[in-house]
């Protein structure tokens, strides 16, 4: 069974939604900066912030726990905003905080990766984090539906760092 520290989990998507709030933030985008964050986090200190597992899905690295805690945290912490979309495109779920995150629940080396994780990524859209998760070690080395495998985060190039090859 996962251990996750929820406390974390949901400061975390409180942190994202307050930090990104230029219309990209949808469930899509969220679970991939929770992938990062614990990905990257792990790759740096040998542990993972939220202690979630990630599960190799379709649309990328997905948390385990990721759609019960957003379910949990809906309509008091969060908001759900769904955006119709015009004819031929998935309509949006937007992401919205109730409440301020906790900072003194993350060491000092947690929030400078939620603060690099939200500046990197904060004017990409979902579909072209999923993009980027999926040319990385962890998701490549992974069979669908199975458990990614932490360790491989030391496999993987950094999105930024294949641009520059």
């Amino acid at each position: 069974m996962v251990k996750i520290n929820e406390k974390k989990y949901k400061n975390a998507i409180l942190f994202f939604a307050k930090k990104i709030q230029n219309g990209t933030l949808g469930k899509l985008k969220l679970m991939k900066l929770l992938y990062f964050l614990d990905f990257d986090f792990f790759e740096k200190y040998g542990k993972s912030v939220t202690g979630d597992e990630y599960l190799r899905f379709e649309y990328g690295p997905v948390p385990r726990m990721g759609e019960k805690i957003l379910k949990k945290m809906d309509g008091k912490e969060i908001k759900v905003v769904k955006h119709k979309m015009p004819k031929g495109y998935n309509d949006q779920q937007r992401i919205e905080p109730l409440v301020e995150f906790d900072p003194c629940v993350f060491t000092k080396e947690e929030i400078l990766m939620l603060e690099e994780i939200a500046g990197k990524w904060e004017k990409f859209t979902g579909t072209e984090m999923k993009n980027a998760s999926h040319g990385e070690a962890p998701w490549i080395a992974t069979k669908p539906d199975d458990v990614i495998d932490y360790n491989l985060s030391y496999y993987r190039n950094k999105y930024d760092e294949m641009a520059n090859v």
